[in-house]
C-alpha cells in the first residue's frame, strides 16, 4: 500500500487501473498538472454540485420569502445572489471533498469507485491536498468578503460539520445524518448573506446566553427555519442512503458503516419512505410558521412528496448506475421542485397573484 505521508509521486503512479483522465469541460484545457487538483474539487461531478447547491437555493427562496419581504430584490439581483452561491458552493465543495479524500484515501483504495481519487492513486500526496485545502479556505474567505461576519460564522460552523463527516464512518451507522448537518447548514449561511438570519439573537452582545437561546428558540421564523433545516437533512440522508448502495459490498469488506450498511438492501427502501413522510411534514410545517402560500405548498410540500415517492420506487438498489441517478437527476428534481415552490410563492406576492 502506498504510503499516506509520502510526499514524493512517481510519474507512473497515476496510472491506476480504471482510471482515465477527464477530457470533457474545463479538462480539455486545463495543464495536466492541475487535473488531480480540479479532480479533488469534483469539478469533473456536477452531481455532487447539486447535493451542495440546491441547499444554498432552497435557502435563497426561504429568505426573500420570510418577513420582512424583500420587494427590493429583482430577477437581476436574485439571479446575481445565486450565481455568487454557485461559486461559493463550487469552492466550499472542493474544500470539503479535498479534505474527505485526505482523510478516508485507506478506505478508498479498498473500494472500487473511489481507488482512482487523486490522493488514493497517488497522484497528490497528503502534505500537498492539506496545503490545497488551506488555499481553497483562503479563496472560499475572499467569495464571503462582501458580507458580515455573521455570514462567516455560519461558513465556519458549516465547514466544521463537513470536515468531521469522514471520522463517523469509522464509528457509527449514521454518518448521512451528519452529512445532512453540514448540507442544509446552508439555510442559515444564506439568511446570513441577505440580513434576515434567525440565528441573529445568538450574536446579540448585551443578552446573556440563556436570553440569547430563548429568543431564538421563542421566534416563529427561527423555528420556521429549523423546520426547513430539518427537512433538509433527512432529504439528505434519503439520496446519500440510496448513493452508498452503490459501493454496498465494497464497504462490508472494507469495514466502512453507513446507514446503506446498516439497513441493507431489504430495508432501505422503507425506511426512505417513511423518512419522505417526516420531511414532507417538517416542510409543511416550517410553511406554516412562516406564513408562506399556497404556491409553497403544491411545489415545495406536494411536488416534493410525489418525486420522492417515485424515486424511491423506481430505483435499483443493485444497480450502481440506478443508485447513481437517483443522487444526481432523482435529487437534482426534488431540489428543482422545492426551489420552485419558493421563487413561486415569491412572485404570487410581489404581484399579487
Amino acid at each position: 500500500m502506498t504510503d499516506p505521508h509520502n510526499t514524493s509521486i512517481s510519474p507512473a503512479v497515476n496510472e491506476v487501473k480504471g482510471y482515465s483522465k477527464p477530457s470533457h469541460g474545463l479538462f480539455r484545457f486545463i495543464p495536466h498538472a492541475w487535473v488531480p487538483y480540479a479532480e479533488l474539487m469534483r469539478l469533473d461531478r456536477l452531481s455532487g454540485f447539486w447535493a451542495f447547491y440546491w441547499h444554498y437555493l432552497i435557502g435563497l427562496g426561504f429568505a426573500i420569502n420570510i418577513p420582512p419581504f424583500s420587494s427590493d430584490i429583482d430577477l437581476k439581483a436574485l439571479v446575481l445572489l445565486a450565481a455568487h452561491l454557485g461559486l461559493w458552493t463550487t469552492v466550499f465543495r472542493g474544500i470539503t471533498c479535498t479534505w474527505n479524500d485526505n482523510q478516508d484515501q485507506d478506505f478508498d483504495r479498498q473500494v472500487t469507485r473511489c481507488r482512482v481519487r487523486p490522493i488514493a492513486r497517488g497522484a497528490i500526496t497528503t502534505v500537498q491536498a492539506h496545503f490545497f485545502t488551506a488555499v481553497q479556505i483562503a479563496v472560499g474567505a475572499c467569495i464571503l468578503y462582501p458580507f458580515d461576519a455573521s455570514t462567516f460564522i455560519h461558513a465556519t460552523v458549516d465547514g466544521i460539520l463537513l470536515f468531521i463527516y469522514p471520522f463517523l464512518k469509522r464509528c457509527t451507522n449514521y454518518p448521512q445524518v451528519e452529512l445532512g448537518f453540514g448540507l442544509s447548514y446552508a439555510i442559515f449561511l444564506v439568511t446570513a448573506m441577505v440580513g434576515k438570519d434567525p440565528l441573529t439573537p445568538l450574536f446579540d452582545p448585551s443578552l446573556n446566553l440563556s436570553a440569547r437561546v430563548s429568543k431564538v428558540i421563542e421566534a416563529p421564523l427561527a423555528q420556521s427555519a429549523a423546520c426547513l433545516y430539518i427537512a433538509g437533512i433527512i432529504w439528505t440522508v434519503i439520496f446519500d442512503t440510496i448513493y452508498a448502495h452503490q459501493d454496498y459490498l465494497d464497504d462490508l469488506k472494507a469495514g466502512v458503516k453507513g446507514l446503506a450498511v446498516r439497513l441493507g438492501r431489504k430495508r432501505t427502501k422503507p425506511a426512505c419512505y417513511v423518512a419522505t413522510a417526516v420531511q414532507l411534514y417538517f416542510l409543511v410545517l416550517a410553511g406554516q410558521l412562516a406564513g408562506f402560500g399556497a404556491p409553497y405548498y403544491a411545489l415545495s410540500c406536494g411536488g416534493t412528496a410525489l418525486l420522492l415517492a417515485r424515486m424511491i420506487w423506481v430505483v435499483d438498489l443493485e444497480d450502481g448506475d440506478s443508485c447513481a441517478w437517483a443522487f444526481g437527476p432523482g435529487s437534482r428534481y426534488v431540489g428543482t421542485v422545492i426551489f420552485a415552490g419558493f421563487l413561486a410563492d415569491f412572485y404570487s406576492k410581489r404581484y399579487g397573484y
